[in-house]
């Protein structure tokens, strides 16, 4: 970092410590799909790549946490792990839910001590969700203000009205990815790895990369290699399930989740858009630009390009959602956020130009890092104001 850089950290610290900011509600950052946490990866990290955001952030003087959840299991499954991780006790997907998908209730390995055992509603949280994570924020909103009845966990059974001050989504498919489109509709074959794509290309990772499916009694065998262990994830029901990611982040699957779904007046939504393709001459198709990741244009390009979408505006991508879904959910309101925050309205923050990793810090130009930095450092700054 050069000598400006370190001056903006030091400037942006002093403006916190010295009570410039209305609120220090901690921030828990939530993965999306095939995600990861802290310690999984052998020190490269999802949020970070080869630095830990969450460490940038506390030097800053922001109290941050990173969760980790199911990298392919459904919202749903993950809202109620990233609740017990935060607020401690055992997972408990529900008696409802459990049944109807045929998993565990109450896996045994998921107990927590909690992140924030405080949290209430005079004690609420800031949530930014990455990609699919972003949808696991608005699912734990849903379900914190949702009574169920027959159910027993504290989470489902009351409601917690005021527990979340803020939801911030980067690259989230609020309105689906055409990816599962393409995926289903030219590739039939690669249905039934749709739910774990993409583990693949890091095979580096496979001696540390945790599922996190002992809701579905997959957890793998120590006598088994990667290869025996995926092969028994395809042969398991988790394929023929909408109690899964690949469900929960297409079209049809988040269509049916925003008619659930209603924003909250007493919450702050802020959304970040990433693009990484450009338009063709003479075309409405896109294609990627120079600066997206070599293993994300393959995808890029059939997005930009794929017919089987609502409108063209869905050609632009990131390589991994469309652009045009990173809003807000189509059927709240959204606007351009003007510089003034207000409860219970989708404020879009504008389009990035990074690809879906490059917002991660991960495979993106050095020149870039300071910049990108600087944007979360002023967006927690802009939570602390709330």
């Amino acid at each position: 970092m050069n000598a400006n850089y370190n001056i903006k950290r030091i400037l942006l610290l002093l403006f916190i410590q010295f009570g410039l900011s209305v609120n220090n509600h901690p921030i828990f950052l939530i993965h999306g799909f095939m995600g990861w946490g802290r310690e999984e990866l052998n020190n490269y990290y999802y949020w970070g790549g080869e630095e830990d955001l969450e460490t940038e952030l506390h030097n800053e003087g922001f109290d941050v946490y990173t969760l980790s959840v199911g990298p392919i299991s459904s919202n749903w499954d993950r809202a109620i792990e990233a609740y017990a991780q935060i607020k401690g006790g055992c997972v408990d997907y529900g008696i409802e839910h459990s049944q109807k998908y045929g998993i565990t209730q109450k896996p045994l390995q998921k107990c927590y001590e909690g992140l924030y055992p405080e949290w209430d509603a005079n004690h609420p949280i800031h949530i930014i969700g990455h990609s699919q994570g972003g949808l696991t924020a608005r699912m734990l909103e849903y379900l914190l203000v949702t009574i169920i009845n027959n159910e027993s966990s504290a989470l489902l059974s009351q409601p917690h009205e005021n527990y979340i001050k803020s939801i911030t989504t980067l690259s989230t498919p609020h309105n689906g990815t055409s990816l599962s489109l393409i995926v289903n509709n030219h590739f039939p074959s690669l249905q039934k790895l749709s739910v774990y794509a993409g583990i693949i290309n890091n095979v580096l990772f496979q001696n540390y990369y945790n599922f996190d499916l002992d809701q579905w009694g997959l957890a793998k065998k120590e006598t088994e290699t990667y290869y025996q262990f995926m092969q028994r994830i395809n042969n398991s029901n988790i394929k023929l399930t909408q109690n899964s990611a690949s469900w929960d982040i297409s079209i049809e699957g988040v269509e049916y989740f925003n008619k659930l779904y209603e924003s909250n007046d007493n919450i702050y939504y802020f959304s970040y858009s990433t693009s990484s393709t450009i338009q063709k001459t003479n075309s409405q198709f896109h294609k990627p630009n120079n600066t997206m990741s070599y293993y994300l244009r393959p995808t890029a390009i059939l997005m930009g390009r794929n017919q089987n979408i609502p409108d063209s505006e869905w050609y632009e991508n990131d390589g991994i959602v469309n652009t045009i879904s990173m809003d807000g959910p189509h059927d709240e309101t959204i606007i351009q956020y003007s510089g003034s925050p207000i409860k219970g309205i989708w404020q879009n923050m504008g389009i990035l130009y990074y690809d879906h990793h490059q917002i991660l810090f991960r495979r993106m130009l050095n020149n870039d890092t300071e910049e990108l930095m600087n944007l979360y450092i002023k967006h927690c700054h802009l939570l602390y104001s709330l």
